[in-house]
C-alpha cells in the first residue's frame, strides 16, 4: 500500500514538475538537457568563452535541487542506488572543470563518457518508474471501472426487483378489488336467486296453506296439505342446492379436477341432464392458486346452472385441459357444451348491459375471467345449435413460464 501511494505522489509530483514553469522542480529530462548543452560545449573546445563553468555550475545545482525536491527524495526511495549516480555526476564534474582549464582533451572526453553513462543510468530509471506509474494507474483505473460497473449492475438488478415487486403489489392489489368485486357480485346472485325461488315459493305456500282451513271438503283440504308437503319438499331442495354451490370445495385437498367432478355429478343427479367430465391425463394447473382455482370452478358452476334453467338440454359435458404445445404461452382451457336451444350470445358492446338488464350469472362470468387475465368466449347462435363457452386462463407467473 505504501509503493502505491508512493507512486501515485510520484505521478502527482511529475505532473506538476512539467507544469509548474521556471520555478518547477528540475526533473531527468531537464537535467539531460543541461548536460547536452554542457557536453557539445567541450566537444566544440568553447570553454569558457562561452561560459562553461557557470552552465556547470547552474547543472550541479539543478542535480541538487532534484534530489532535494519530493520527487527526487521518492527515487532515492524507489531506486536507492541512485544516489550513486548522483554522487558519481557531481564528483565527475569537477574533474571535467579542471580538465577543460588545463585543455586535456583525452581526459575530458573520458570524463564526458563516465558522466553520460551515469545520464544514461538515471534516465533508465525514470523510465523504469515512469513505466511502473502508468502500469499502477492502469491498475487502478481498471479496478475503480470494475468498481463501478458493478454498483451499477447490484443497482439495476436492484431496481429491476423493485421494479417487479411494485407490479406483484399492484397485481395483488387489483385482483384483490377484484375478488371484491366477484363477491358482490355473488352477494348480488344470491340475492336474486333467493328472491325468484325461495321468496316465490314462500309466498305460493303460505297461500295455499291460508287455504286449507277455507275448503269446502275433506278432499280438497286433503290435496291442498299435500300440495304444501311438496312444496315444502322443493323448498328444502331448493334451500340445500343455494347452500351447496355457496360453499366452496376444498381445491388444497382435491383440486379443480375433484372439485368439477363433483360438480358435474351432483349436477346430473339433480337436473337429470347427462353432464360428461374429460380432464387431460398430466394436467398443468400451476401457478393457479386456491382463490383463482375458485374462481374458475365458479365460471363452470354458472355455465351448469344456465343450461339448467335456459338451455332444455339433455346432455352437457365439462372439457377440461391445456393448450396445444408448442402453440404460445400454456394456458388452461375448459369448455363447458350443451345440446339445448342455444341463445343469443352477447358482443362487445351489449357485455355492458348485462348487468343492467338483471344478467348477472353471464356478467359475474366476465368478470371472473377478467380478473383471471383470461378470455371468455360465447359460441351459440340459438335455433337448437347448442352452445359452448371456452375459458382460457394464462398459466404464467412474474418473469417465468
Amino acid at each position: 500500500m505504501r509503493f502505491h501511494w508512493g507512486i501515485t505522489a510520484a505521478l502527482t509530483l511529475v505532473l506538476a514538475s512539467g507544469c509548474g514553469g521556471k520555478n518547477a522542480d528540475p526533473s531527468i529530462s531537464s537535467l539531460s538537457g543541461q548536460w547536452l548543452g554542457i557536453k557539445t560545449m567541450v566537444m566544440e573546445q568553447k570553454g569558457a568563452a562561452s561560459g562553461f563553468e557557470e552552465k556547470l555550475e547552474d547543472f550541479n545545482r539543478a542535480l541538487d535541487r532534484f534530489f532535494a525536491s519530493p520527487a527526487g527524495g521518492l527515487y532515492q526511495i524507489q531506486r536507492p542506488h541512485i544516489t550513486q549516480s548522483a554522487g558519481a555526476i557531481g564528483e565527475a564534474g569537477g574533474r571535467l572543470k579542471a580538465a577543460v582549464k588545463a585543455g586535456d582533451r583525452a581526459a575530458s572526453s573520458a570524463i564526458i563518457l563516465e558522466i553520460d553513462a551515469a545520464i544514461g543510468q538515471l534516465q533508465s530509471i525514470d523510465a523504469g518508474l515512469s513505466d511502473v506509474i502508468h502500469l499502477r494507474y492502469f491498475q487502478l483505473f481498471f479496478f475503480f471501472s470494475l468498481m463501478i460497473l458493478t454498483v451499477i449492475l447490484v443497482l439495476w438488478r436492484l431496481n429491476r426487483r423493485l421494479g417487479k415487486a411494485v407490479s406483484r403489489e399492484r397485481q395483488s392489489r387489483i385482483f384483490s378489488q377484484d375478488t371484491l368485486l366477484a363477491q358482490e357480485q355473488e352477494r348480488s346472485r344470491l340475492a336474486r336467486e333467493l328472491h325468484d325461488t325461495v321468496a316465490q315459493d314462500l309466498w305460493r305456500l303460505s297461500f295455499r296453506a291460508d287455504s286449507i282451513h277455507r275448503a269446502a271438503g275433506e278432499d280438497e283440504r286433503r290435496l291442498l296439505c299435500e300440495e304444501v308437503v311438496r312444496g315444502q319438499r322443493e323448498l328444502i331442495g331448493r334451500v340445500r342446492t343455494i347452500c351447496d354451490t355457496l360453499i366452496p370445495p376444498d381445491f388444497r385437498q382435491r383440486g379443480l379436477p375433484g372439485a368439477l367432478r363433483s360438480l358435474c355429478y351432483d349436477f346430473g343427479r339433480r337436473t337429470g341432464i347427462e353432464c360428461n367430465l374429460t380432464v387431460q391425463e398430466g394436467l398443468r394447473l400451476d401457478p393457479l392458486d386456491a382463490d383463482k382455482q375458485l374462481q374458475c370452478f365458479r365460471i363452470v358452476q354458472e355455465c351448469l346452472a344456465n343450461i339448467e334453467k335456459h338451455a332444455g338440454a339433455g346432455e352437457s359435458s365439462v372439457l377440461v385441459r391445456n393448450g396445444e404445445p408448442g402453440s404460445g404461452p400454456p394456458v388452461l382451457r375448459i369448455s363447458v357444451s350443451d345440446n339445448g336451444r342455444g341463445f343469443a350470445a352477447p358482443d362487445g358492446d351489449s357485455r355492458l348491459r348485462l348487468r343492467a338488464e338483471g344478467h348477472f350469472g353471464l356478467w359475474s362470468m366476465y368478470e371472473r375471467t377478467a380478473a383471471l387475465r383470461g378470455t371468455l368466449v360465447l359460441d351459440s347462435e340459438g335455433g337448437g345449435g347448442g352452445s359452448v363457452v371456452t375459458l382460457e386462463i394464462p398459466l404464467v407467473q412474474e418473469g417465468k413460464p
